[in-house]
């Protein structure tokens, strides 16, 4: 590597080096560059673990070399709207340009809107690659788009070239390759990940055969643990696992008192790990797989790691971090209750548009009612106010106004739908906490309860991406009694009744939901403590002893504003002083719970080095203690069982 050569165009070039097979794609995409054929769109789809995205980054390291402008689009770094959509292809706007766009699947319900600004952004003389794991659907079809764009099916490699992927990687014994390419089926990632965990021992490929079609999480699953990983910090990678991306201010705050700059950085030189703008996430495949062998192994662990990672996230939501927000939603597991965090494969959320009020007005059969006048001023005079949810291919599925009280404009005050709600909430002083939304128009089926409450999920959603709301504690919504509220009941509005009015067309209600004083973020996160068995009322003292606090106190052994705030914290005294009192008493708990004998201080040890030692952590107790991850993990258990015992 010369001395000019920076980071990133290093890993580009050994990437390159290494690349193999897909000749007859890049052919293709070849051809498609040097308008040898009437095609300017390829789409690549095929199943995770395949290498389109390797294959994408070859493609983009050709144009580049041939001197053509390469711009990089990554689906999960864009927002899930048409304005940051069109952001991020803007600077294709060139003569000449190949536009690279991956992960299209986090975008699945925008497809629409990204094929619109292909054609509105890129020139003629320029070229788009997707790839995605679903094959493109008609919209890329449509009239005389069938003539520019081409699919291509991503299929796994032929044995030859898995052999040289592997050869390229330094794994060249005839045995160990043939009993790899077998194991891997033809999957890029899997060789790869092989490749890297490979010895000239015997442990080569997992002993039961996997057929082509087999999961590759089963095989992650299988084949982890290996080589590759034990230079990486155990309690590293289980974040990893967990947490949709990592970062070092997630790390130092998921474990406390850890160096883990070099966990991180050798997190980020794993195969299985990605970039992720300055963050590091894995492989959505590794990812699963290693958290579920987590669950597995060690519940409990599982269980603390995701209330660390799910407290660092909710402290930076409510610092205003979106993305954050975003990520906290996805530890919750129930899927009703998770208010819009996951991005729909159905629905996206958007402004109005032209034409929108028209054809709500032909869907509803109101368009002379009064009460649909006075909807379609906000459609028109407050367009961010009003949200609208589109389907995949653009048509409208649903509107609604929905904004904070206090930036109502000042005819909200006349109109039946908000004036008395805001009359009362200032009544209250209120105005600052609570949203308001009204007159919810779906244009879906009404028996399909499931798709009406997605519709309503994506809309509560994009309100929160777009500004239209920050973090309110309460939500008032109002109707007329004909509307159905199957959607919305997860979340527990209730009616307030001396709310109820009528404006000689309709009757209307208004229901209210109080999220609690966290807000809707602090509504997510106590969904997920309550989902890990995080009661307060458990962790009390009394009848069953102190162990579960002191159990708990564990895991938050080098926290000091949760030790402080728990159940075994003094009411008197400094944030440290309170932890230091409640790590004094966990100390003498754990020295009283075992003997002296060397079966009780292995347990003890276990216990030391995992929590309360600064420079500890579960790997390298599992290290000291010679022991294999599943066997060190039900050690671990007894040693906490003992101790739940003892107090």
């Amino acid at each position: 590597m010369s001395g000019a050569e920076r980071m990133g165009g290093y890993a580009a070039r050994l990437e390159a080096e290494r690349f193999v097979g897909r000749r007859d794609v890049l052919a293709l995409v070849d051809d498609v560059v040097g308008r040898r054929r009437p095609q300017r769109i390829v789409y690549v789809h095929g199943p995770g673990g395949v290498g389109k995205s390797a294959l994408l980054r070859a493609i983009a390291t050709s144009a580049e070399q041939a001197g053509r402008p390469v711009v990089r689009v990554d689906g999960r770094l864009v927002a899930p709207t048409r304005e940051a959509l069109r952001a991020a292809a803007a600077p294709a706007d060139q003569d000449g340009a190949v536009l690279v766009v991956d992960e299209v699947d986090e975008v699945a319900a925008m497809r629409v809107e990204l094929r619109d600004a292909v054609l509105d952004v890129v020139p003629a003389s320029g070229v788009v690659v997707v790839a995605g794991r679903q094959a493109p659907d008609r919209a890329w079809f449509d009239g005389e788009l069938q003539v520019l764009t081409t699919a291509v099916a991503l299929r796994p490699l032929e044995r030859d070239d898995a052999r040289q992927l592997l050869a390229r990687r330094g794994v060249v014994d005839a045995q160990e390759v043939d009993r790899l390419v077998h194991w891997a089926a033809g999957f890029p990632l899997a060789l790869t990940l092989a490749a890297s965990l490979a010895s000239g021992e015997a442990s080569g490929a997992p002993t039961s055969a996997a057929g082509p079609t087999a999961s590759l999480d089963a095989l992650l699953l299988e084949r982890l643990g290996g080589r590759e990983l034990v230079g990486v910090d155990p309690d590293v990678l289980d974040v990893a696992s967990i947490a949709p991306a990592v970062d070092g201010p997630l790390l130092a705050a998921v474990l406390p008192g850890r160096p883990t700059r070099q966990g991180y950085g050798s997190l980020r030189e794993l195969s299985i790990a990605e970039p992720l703008g300055l963050r590091t996430t894995l492989h959505p495949l590794a990812r699963s797989a290693v958290r579920t062998r987590l669950r597995d192994s060690d519940p409990d662990r599982h269980r603390t790691l995701v209330l660390r990672i799910a407290a660092h996230l909710h402290r930076r939501a409510r610092e205003g971090d979106p993305v954050a927000a975003l990520e906290l939603g996805s530890l919750v597991e129930d899927p009703e209750l998770r208010l819009g965090a996951e991005r729909s494969t159905a629905f996206y959320a958007d402004l109005p548009r032209a034409g929108d009020v028209d054809a709500l007005s032909v869907a509803t059969g109101a368009g002379s009612a009064r009460w649909f006048t006075r909807f379609a001023r906000w459609c028109e005079e407050r367009p961010g106010q009003a949200i609208a949810v589109r389907r995949v291919d653009g048509t409208l599925s649903g509107m609604s106004v929905i904004c904070m009280a206090s930036a109502m404009p000042p005819w909200a005050e006349e109109q039946i739908e908000t004036g008395p709600v805001l009359r009362w909430l200032r009544d209250r002083g209120l105005l600052d906490v609570a949203a308001l939304t009204h007159d919810t128009i779906i244009l879906e089926e009404p028996g399909d309860a499931a798709v009406r409450a997605e519709v309503i999920r994506v809309g509560n959603a994009g309100a929160m991406a777009m500004g239209a709301v920050a973090n309110p504690r309460y939500v008032f919504a109002t109707a007329s009694t004909a509307t159905d509220y199957r959607g919305i009941a997860p979340l527990r509005y209730e009616l307030v009744g001396e709310l109820g009015r009528h404006d000689d067309e309709r009757e209307l209600v208004t229901l209210a939901a109080d999220f609690g004083p966290g807000g809707i973020i602090g509504q997510m996160y106590e969904l997920i403590l309550a989902e890990q068995g995080e009661d307060p009322g458990a962790h009390a003292s009394g009848a069953a002893g102190l162990g579960p606090s002191v159990v708990a106190a564990l895991r938050r052994f080098h926290d000091d504003e949760a030790l402080s705030t728990g159940p075994l914290a003094a009411e008197e005294g400094s944030v440290a002083e309170r932890a230091d009192a409640v790590r004094g008493l966990v100390r003498a708990a754990v020295d009283a719970a075992f003997g002296p004998s060397p079966s009780d201080q292995r347990l003890r040890q276990a216990i030391v080095r995992a929590y309360l030692d600064p420079a500890g952590g579960h790997g390298v107790a599992q290290r000291e203690l010679h022991m294999s991850r599943s066997s060190f993990y039900r050690h671990l258990q007894r040693a906490r069982d003992r101790l739940l015992d003892a107090c």
